[in-house]
């Protein structure tokens, strides 16, 4: 009798095993989603076209680190795969952050420990250069540099000194403010609109002060205190976010829980309430339909002081006013640090693991279903 229970305890328990796996996989196969790639990897970013998709794989133990538990030792190697996953990069074509492509797709906006330059599939390197240090503090500059279209240079936005922050390119200043009471007005993550028109200017920590800087009217725009990730460790690694819509007209950004939709200047807004801890919202190629993503956090393996930002689900929304959002995404334990629009009903986005030394993340794509009212 005792074998009997002790042999039906394991067939159950086997059963149990085997339709939570099959639960999971319909699951997964219900929400659309696809692993893009096995590589241990995040931050992707499609090409202006949609058919390239560049990444940088990560992990610990990067080649000419200190071996301890600086950031020097974290890898970052910039690949390239097709929209299908094919790999087409065999050897990493840099070993720095990326935070977008050129216009044309050539090449790759490329940097890291304060060096920049674009690099073309081939590993040719041009426009290479060092951000430059306010006052001689080598540790006191940013890191981020992007690329504007309108000027066909890397741009970035500096502390000169405790009182001025600019933006600027290899060549040129293109903007100075002054700052008030020493409370800095702009922030050191530059992002150039599509027409390179504008350059929203906001921090690397949220809440962050979002500016937009007209470079045709010379004048600013405070737009409001944003949430871009709500996690306080999403810089580290330096994924890449825009708020531009890719004709320039207008940017999606969250203020709290409200998402909004407005025009550079801030004079025309639209505003959704959105329930939960959001972040990353991203306008389609089309412009009609922003995705996001909400936040279930908890505390971090191995140090429960601190919030590991899971419990993530990408959601997306129509731009008509009264829409409400719809899931695009199955719940995941893992945070996403990026989410990008491939086309206007395939988005991108990497998945990183509760994992010390960022030890697993992965790309994935998955479908849109379409919006509606």
């Amino acid at each position: 009798m005792k074998t009997n229970t002790r042999v039906m305890w394991r067939i159950s328990w086997i059963l149990v095993w085997v339709l939570s796996g099959w639960i999971s996989s319909v699951t997964a196969q219900n929400s659309g989603e696809v692993l893009l790639s096995p590589d241990n990897a995040y931050n992707p970013i499609p090409s202006p076209d949609g058919k390239l998709i560049a990444y940088v794989r990560t992990g610990w133990g990067r080649r000419g680190g200190t071996g301890g538990f600086g950031r020097s030792n974290l890898v970052s190697e910039v690949a390239v795969i097709s929209a299908d996953g094919t790999l087409l990069t065999k050897v990493a074509i840099a070993d720095t952050f990326i935070s977008g492509w050129t216009a044309d797709g050539a090449r790759l906006i490329c940097y890291r420990d304060w060096n920049y330059f674009l690099v073309s599939l081939d590993g040719t390197r041009t426009t290479e250069g060092q951000i430059p240090a306010a006052g001689g503090d080598l540790n006191n500059r940013p890191e981020w540099v992007s690329f504007s279209s309108s000027l066909a240079t890397i741009v970035w936005s500096r502390m000169v000194d405790e009182y001025q922050w600019t933006i600027e390119t290899p060549e040129r200043t293109v903007a100075t403010t002054t700052v008030a009471n020493t409370q800095s007005p702009i922030g050191p993550r530059a992002v150039p609109s599509p027409d390179g028109r504008y350059i929203a200017v906001f921090g690397q920590f949220s809440p962050t002060e979002l500016w937009v800087y007209d470079t045709r009217s010379g004048r600013w725009s405070d737009l409001g205190k944003i949430i871009v990730h709500p996690s306080q460790d999403w810089n580290y690694i330096q994924p890449a976010w825009s708020p531009w819509f890719a004709d320039s007209s207008r940017l999606a950004f969250f203020l709290g829980s409200t998402l909004v939709i407005s025009t550079p200047d801030g004079q025309h807004k639209s505003e959704t309430f959105v329930d939960g801890q959001t972040g990353l919202p991203v306008a389609s190629p089309d412009g009609q339909s922003i995705a996001f993503l909400t936040y279930e956090p908890r505390p971090m393996k191995g140090n429960a002081s601190a919030q590991f930002w899971g419990g993530s689900t990408i959601w997306a929304i129509s731009t008509k006013p009264g829409s409400k959002p719809r899931v695009v995404s199955r719940k995941s334990d893992d945070a996403t640090y990026d989410l990008n629009w491939l086309k206007n009903n395939t988005i991108v986005f990497d998945r990183v693991a509760d994992e010390v030394f960022y030890r697993r993340a992965r790309i994935w794509k998955a479908n849109v279903p379409p919006t509606s009212r």
